[in-house]
């Protein structure tokens, strides 16, 4: 099955901004964006295997095999710029992506937004897709992405814990390896109250990820915090992806900006 799940207002779709959920996470969190952006900037998100739709498929653990999947599912967007953004574990996969497919076909994305997320050099504590339902659901609290009364709930956790765990086998079993930094802007989106990324790591980390030139954002909220700021964060996106474009996607709204 495709990977991709299409949203946009319009046929004519300027940019696509390609979304990669977190851990646990699936393509439905995104599909209220594509009302709030602007027409000509179309958003498509992955449904990794195992995940909403993909419920009955088994989750992938090998990263390699997942991009190499992916690759061949965007191929269509690709005539467009194309502006990664990829959240917590999704910016590892965004990231990967983008490698894959400069080394397969010389593309690049307009950008990349990595959102909590920590550089892919930066690798996993051991272990994590192996601990107990209680400290994996501890992780979650951390996280803060779902509601106490779901963490509270056993039918959720049934659902919800083995794909984290996949999703944590996927990342966290990924091989180191010595790829040149990308030649596309990396943009970190960081949570002011986030516990579980070190600001500072994650901006040099990234950073060090481009030859393109990179910045970084603080919006209010923890590791989810596009669910706290969605207009900030909406608002930052679409500044981002119309400076990778220099200016055409507003302009193409007509959009006054300076």
């Amino acid at each position: 099955m495709n990977s991709l799940r299409l949203w946009y207002r319009s046929e004519e779709v300027r940019m696509w901004l390609l979304c990669l959920p977190p851990g646990g996470g699936g393509a439905h969190q995104f599909r209220s964006w594509s009302d709030r952006l602007p027409p000509a900037l179309g958003v498509a998100a992955v449904e990794l295997p195992g995940h909403g739709t993909r419920s009955a498929e088994p989750p992938l653990t090998d990263l390699d095999a997942l991009c190499a999947r992916l690759a061949a599912d965007v191929l269509p967007l690709l005539g467009r710029p194309v502006l990664l953004y990829g959240h917590s574990m999704g910016a590892v996969i965004a990231h990967d992506l983008a490698q894959h497919l400069r080394a397969e076909r010389g593309w690049r994305p307009a950008a990349l937004v990595a959102a909590a997320g920590d550089p892919p050099d930066r690798p996993l504590p051991a272990g994590l897709d192996t601990l107990s339902d209680e400290d994996l659901t501890g992780l979650l609290r951390a996280w803060g992405g779902a509601t106490a009364e779901l963490l509270d709930d056993p039918r959720y956790l049934a659902e919800t814990l083995p794909l984290v765990r996949a999703d944590l086998a996927l990342v966290g079993g990924r091989t180191a390896r010595d790829l040149p930094p990308l030649d596309c802007p990396v943009h970190v989106y960081l949570g002011a109250r986030d516990a579980t990324v070190d600001a500072r790591l994650a901006a040099e980390g990234w950073a060090g990820r481009t030859t393109a030139g990179h910045t970084v954002r603080t919006f209010p909220g923890g590791h989810f915090f596009p669910q706290q700021s969605p207009d900030e964060t909406l608002t930052a996106l679409v500044e981002d992806a119309d400076a990778a474009v220099g200016g055409r996607l507003l302009a193409a709204e007509g959009v006054a900006h300076g």
